[in-house]
């Protein structure tokens, strides 16, 4: 058996991705805190490695586990972080031959590359070796991000493929959240949950604050106060809207600006504002705090 595809696929965040050694039906799993490659079992979570970025770097998180692939001692892959941190980041390089090389973060005086190593536990290391991305079609959610990584997250609503209504809370998009700690949404989509999906979200004691805002418009000052007091008097949250861009941008600079964070309007753009009533919400937000 075999992983899908041919181990060329696009790494994007939010995406959940097979690492196979190219080939071979050896793919990367977590056993314990050890990254180590076994044969590719279908369906098994302890396999599936979720793309994050933080800051423009990449780093794989373990669906089973909910920890990240990181660099241990003696330059070994392990799986023991929970949190992003300078040994979780990677840089993947498309091969003119087809896959990918994989270094991991420097080290002086640069990055070091992988390879792999046989043994009871056969393990990728430092060096060289040709790997295989296979991306996990349909992902729950799509371009996941920290933005303060273990706090506050954006994303695309989940299973998002072009249209509002296209969320849908059920067990796989609860066991998403949950493998990342969620204890709070903020929707920003123009469509509220329906009450059962709320109810299983309260059962997961996951809260849900929906801010209805219509794609490209700005929200009002009143709202602007919700979205804040959702995200100050909770746990971890994940902020979207529909593609998770204009809207999830703009309460995100909200927050931001909420707790003192001096943005202007570069800074908005930055995260993914770009229409001129939500830019001008905005500024009025940030004359309010600091008036």
């Amino acid at each position: 058996m075999f992983p899908p595809g041919r181990g060329n696929d696009k790494l994007d965040p939010g995406d959940i991705y097979l690492i196979s050694v190219l080939g071979t039906n050896e793919v990367l799993t977590a056993v314990g805190k050890d990254a180590c490659l076994q044969e590719y079992q279908e369906g098994h979570h302890d396999q599936m490695w979720t793309c994050e970025s933080n800051d423009y770097r990449s780093g794989m998180r373990n669906r089973h586990t909910g920890l990240m692939l990181g660099r241990g001692e003696e330059d070994k892959l392990i799986c023991a972080a929970s949190h992003f941190r300078t040994e979780e980041w990677f840089i993947f390089t498309g091969l003119s031959m087809g896959g990918y090389s994989l270094a991991v973060p420097p080290g002086k005086p640069g990055p070091t590359q992988i390879q792999l190593v046989d043994g009871d536990c056969p393990h990728l290391k430092n060096g060289e070796v040709q790997l295989g991305l296979h991306k996990i079609k349909n992902p729950v959610f799509r371009r996941f991000e920290w933005v303060i990584p273990g706090r506050l997250a954006r994303s695309s609503a989940p299973y998002y493929s072009g249209e509002d209504a296209d969320e849908n809370i059920n067990e796989t998009s609860i066991e998403f959240l949950q493998n990342y700690g969620i204890k709070s949404i903020i929707s920003l989509n123009s469509v509220e949950l329906p009450p059962r999906q709320r109810g299983w979200l309260r059962a997961a004691k996951i809260s849900y604050s929906h801010i209805k805002a219509v794609e490209c418009t700005a929200v009002t000052q009143e709202q602007f106060d919700e979205i804040w007091n959702a995200y100050d008097e909770t746990g971890v949250t994940i902020v979207y809207c529909g593609y998770g861009d204009g809207r999830t941008g703009m309460a995100i600079s909200a927050i931001q600006l909420f707790q003192g964070r001096a943005l202007d309007e570069n800074g908005f753009r930055a995260n993914g504002v770009q229409c001129s009533s939500q830019l001008a919400a905005l500024n009025a937000l940030s004359d309010r705090i600091n008036g």
